[in-house]
């Protein structure tokens, strides 16, 4: 069985460094990531920006993994992947 090796934290954080926000014509703030599809969100001002495409980010990366999805690639994040042996009752 393969696994996925990497931190979660890491790489939402690296995620967000790499975010570009505007504000649409209806005054919403629109965060997304460039080169990561469906890493997006929206909120009244910077900050709920931020905080809901965090949130965003991690859930997508949750149900990658849980799906066996790829996780898009964020530069200076490795997500290695580890051959292991799975343990049977």
């Amino acid at each position: 069985m393969k696994v996925r090796v990497f931190s979660l934290a890491r790489y939402v954080d690296a995620a967000l460094k790499r975010a570009e926000y505007i504000r649409d014509e209806n005054g919403v703030v629109v965060a997304t990531v460039p080169g990561a599809l469906g890493f997006f969100a929206q909120g009244d001002d910077y900050e709920e920006a931020r905080e809901n495409l965090r949130d965003v980010i991690e859930g997508n990366v949750v149900l990658a993994l849980q799906l066996g999805w790829d996780i898009p690639s964020i530069p200076g994040v490795a997500i290695e992947e580890r051959d292991v042996q799975a343990d049977t009752p």
